[in-house]
């Protein structure tokens, strides 16, 4: 299996890329979709925001659900609360992102991509083969993020300022997108990727190592218990 991480700004392009690996059958991983099941309420997590961060972030006339673009807000111009949201939320979204990726290994599927905008932060690119980021200049980042979220220059800049900074995830990238062009130009470079991707021998590489340790370490086990 090759794994494939994906990351970007936070109005880059990053959703764009995702939906056309999952348009060409390519498993997705969607830690921001994570990040919304494990704060439904009534899981421990949800529980633990709501003793964190006090009942005004949630909406009780909508059965408790977290308000977060209130949260949002106050995350993004506190490190302090945003330390405290990433300590509690992080640790559920990690496990459920592992559940999901035994599955699809197990499935014995060729790809799957780690949609994530913390891929660095986090430190998941140490055990990711391939690292793929999205890219596009600032003034560009700011106005989409306007348009798509409805808010002030503000609001959006702060957004964009607390998350890591795009030249350092472009170092750290092994493939760099850029999206300064049109939606269509972007799905072209990814479609691009995808057929490099489908002439690497890793995946089988790596599913014959699979199956190797499967097989091995099974044995050896059972010969040392009867020993």
């Amino acid at each position: 299996m090759l794994v494939v991480g994906l990351s970007g700004g936070v109005a880059t392009g990053k959703s764009t890329v995702s939906s056309v690996f999952r348009a060409h059958g390519v498993p997705i991983i969607d830690a921001d979709q994570i990040a919304r099941q494990v704060v439904i309420p009534g899981t421990s997590t949800y529980n633990k925001l709501r003793k964190e961060f006090g009942d005004e972030y949630f909406d009780d006339e909508q059965g408790g659900v977290l308000r977060r673009d209130k949260l949002g807000k106050l995350i993004f111009n506190n490190p302090e609360k945003r330390k405290a949201l990433n300590g509690i939320t992080h640790p559920a979204i990690r496990w459920e992102m592992f559940k999901q990726f035994l599955t699809l290994l197990f499935t014995g599927t060729k790809y799957i991509v780690f949609d994530t905008p913390l891929l660095f932060e986090s430190g998941y690119d140490k055990w990711i083969g391939t690292t793929i980021v999205v890219w596009c200049d600032f003034e560009k980042e700011v106005e989409r993020m306007m348009k798509r979220d409805n808010i002030p220059r503000a609001d959006a800049e702060s957004r964009i300022h607390a998350q890591m900074d795009i030249e350092e995830k472009k170092k750290r990238a092994k493939i760099v997108l850029d999206n300064n062009g049109n939606i269509d130009e972007l799905r072209e470079k990814v479609k691009e990727i995808i057929i490099q991707m489908e002439k690497s021998w890793k995946p089988y590489i790596y599913r014959v190592m699979f199956g190797l340790i499967l097989g091995v370490v099974p044995y050896y086990a059972l010969k040392y218990i009867r020993s």
